[in-house]
């Protein structure tokens, strides 16, 4: 199984990208993305990662099952997959010459900004996630006015707007507002949500004690009155992934961040992540990066 990877992007604000390859002429996206390259070789692998950002995925065509988080979802044209930030997920197309979705890349800051100027908007995000499902199907006309709006911002950039504009902003915030509206989207469970309940809740548990070093495998499976050696192979199963190295990333991920920011030493990043120590957490970035902390931050310095 391929490592999983986080693919850091966004500097300014949002960032789109375009997947047809019925039109490989298509470009406009690599000259607004200053990370698209990159993005564009990792994403091809279609293996499990992470972003440090909310992203939302407009699915077109093709054919795909989508795992987020332990769950799979059969996608069909009017699907919309909402990512959080630092979730585990991965693409898997039978046949890529049909596959064709657009991601919206949105920053933790651009979506407070969103929230915190409209109480609705923060109302139905919180009913999305209360929901349970990380897929939202919308009304067919819906569907179409959300593509219509991410068009439209790709013809403001091909014209020179700039990513930050408020104008631009305005129209993304208004994708966002057909996207959520309760009224016009239900949510697209997954195949096996009847089974999904506890697996839920020990994720939740891992995501409350995350920055905790005494998290171990355990202590979850003690907290949920379970053998470990069962409840290993039962995380697994459900996550395509080892408790630890879930762990791992998860903490690894919130590192990225942190050093992206470059506001306190690595040792403190380190310790804040949820490390014993500052070699265990370099050994462990190195290992799943092929680079050292200090090196990923220097590339990204130069990178943006």
């Amino acid at each position: 199984m391929k490592k999983p990877i986080l693919i850091p992007v966004v500097n300014q604000g949002f960032e789109i990208n375009y997947l047809n390859p019925k039109n490989q002429s298509n470009d406009w996206h690599k000259k607004f993305n200053n990370s698209a390259e990159m993005f564009s070789q990792l994403e091809s692998l279609f293996q499990l990662h992470m972003h440090d950002v909310l992203e939302i995925l407009i699915f077109l065509e093709g054919e795909c099952e989508f795992f987020c988080e332990g769950k799979t979802y059969h996608l069909k044209r009017g699907d919309v997959v909402v990512i959080p930030p630092y979730a585990v997920h991965r693409a898997i197309v039978k046949d890529i010459d049909s596959y064709e979705r657009i991601i919206v890349s949105i920053s933790e800051d651009l979506m407070e900004d969103f929230i915190s100027s409209s109480p609705a908007l923060q109302e139905n995000i919180i009913l999305q996630k209360t929901q349970g499902s990380y897929v939202l199907h919308l009304h067919s006309q819906n569907f179409e006015d959300a593509i219509s709006l991410v068009d439209e911002i790709v013809n403001q950039m091909n014209s020179g707007q700039k990513a930050y504009s408020f104008a631009l902003h305005y129209q993304l915030f208004q994708m966002l507002q057909v996207i959520y509206n309760p009224e016009i989207s239900k949510p697209n469970f997954s195949k096996k949500d009847e089974l999904d309940n506890r697996f839920v809740s020990v994720l939740d548990y891992i995501e409350t004690y995350l920055t905790d070093p005494e998290l171990s495998l355990d202590k979850v499976s003690n907290h949920f009155h379970l053998n470990k050696y069962y409840f290993s192979h039962y995380f697994k199963k459900n996550m395509n992934l080892p408790f630890y190295r879930y762990v791992s990333l998860k903490r690894l991920s919130f590192a990225v961040t942190m050093i992206k920011q470059n506001q306190i030493s690595m040792e403190k990043i380190a310790l804040d992540c949820g490390f014993h120590d500052y070699s265990s957490f370099y050994r462990l970035f190195k290992k799943e990066y092929n680079l050292s902390p200090k090196k990923f931050q220097r590339e990204y310095k130069g990178l943006y």
